[in-house]
Parts: C-alpha cells; sequence; structure tokens
C-alpha cells in the first residue's frame, strides 16, 4: 500500500505521474474491460474515460488506504454500467443470490478434463449471474488480488474470496452441464 500512497502524494502534486499510472493499469483494465464488453473500441473508450476522470481528479483525491487500483477498477465498472444504462442494452444486478455452493471437496478430475476453450467458457460466463461475472473477471481477467477485489466491492477479503470460490464453483457446474466431460 506505501506504493499506492505514495502514487496517490505524486500525482496530487504531479499530473505527469498518470503516465505511470497508465503503464502500470492500463493493459489490465483493458483486458478486464474487453472481457466484460466484448467490445474492444467501447473497452479501449472505457480505459480512456477512466484515465481522463483519474486526471481531472487527480488534485481532488485523498488516500483512504485503498489502492489506486480499486480505484481505477470501480471508475471503469461505473463508465461501463453507464454505457450500459445510456444504451439501454443491458441491466446489471451485483446482487448475489447464494443459490448454490460447491461440493466443500476439491475435484482435480474436473481441472483436468476440462478444455479451456475461449467460445464455449465465453458463453458460459455470460449465463452466470452479473456479480460471479464481475469477480471472476476481476480475478481472472484483471489480475486483482483478494484484497483489491475486497476493496472494489466493499466487502471483508474473506467475504471477497468466499465470492470467488462460489463463483468458480458456479462456473464449473454450469460447465459441466453445457459440456458433459
Amino acid at each position: 500500500m506505501d506504493g499506492d500512497k505514495n502514487l496517490f502524494i505524486r500525482l496530487k502534486n504531479d499530473p505527469e505521474v498518470i503516465g505511470e499510472v497508465y503503464d502500470l493499469y492500463a493493459n489490465k483494465l483493458y483486458a478486464f474491460l474487453l472481457k466484460r464488453c466484448s467490445q474492444k473500441e467501447l473497452a479501449e473508450d472505457i480505459v480512456s474515460q477512466t484515465f481522463v476522470k483519474l486526471l481531472e481528479q487527480a488534485a481532488k483525491l485523498e488516500y483512504r488506504n485503498v489502492s489506486l487500483g480499486a480505484w481505477l477498477y470501480q471508475v471503469a465498472s461505473n463508465a461501463l454500467i453507464d454505457h450500459y444504462r445510456k444504451a439501454s442494452t443491458r441491466h446489471d444486478a451485483l446482487l448475489d443470490t447464494d443459490e448454490w455452493d460447491p461440493p466443500s471437496e476439491d475435484d482435480p478430475a474436473w481441472s483436468a478434463s476440462v478444455s479451456f476453450d475461449s467460445e464455449r467458457m465465453q458463453d458460459v460466463l455470460k449465463e452466470l449471474p452479473e456479480r460471479d461475472q464481475h469477480v471472476i473477471d476481476l480475478r481472472f481477467f484483471g489480475g486483482c488480488e483478494i484484497s483489491e477485489i475486497a476493496e472494489q466491492l466493499q466487502v471483508s477479503a474473506n467475504h471477497a474470496s468466499v465470492l470467488v470460490y462460489r463463483a468458480v464453483g458456479r462456473l464449473r457446474q454450469a460447465y459441466l452441464k453445457q459440456y458433459p466431460v
């Protein structure tokens, strides 16, 4: 966190530090957004909007023990949600219904036998509840650590870990239902 605090302070005093922040987070944000929207141009636009907002807000930002990455992911997520609201093409419901909990025992056979064909996985991911998609996107496509996911979702790290675990379990169940091994 000291690195993030240092970035916050430097960014507040020197807007040119945004280049460093861009180098650290732009590719991760792009991958995260591309996964969520499947449109290269839209993902690029939202990454740009996110960094423009950072530049606009740089002088006003206060460090509150939240990583800069979590702030950027939140801004990007909000921009994507705003885009869909304006386009009226998608409604995001971020409620975790907890309808299914994966079995507690590990299943290494599933991991070894499932072919991670990207088209199949994309189809299955789209069928999951929005919150499951969100935590899987953050963890596996955005490269976020559990602590960063917790910050963005405003939950404890333990709760974020459980959300990721359950989302992966539901993904596994949906995948096997659609593509039996």
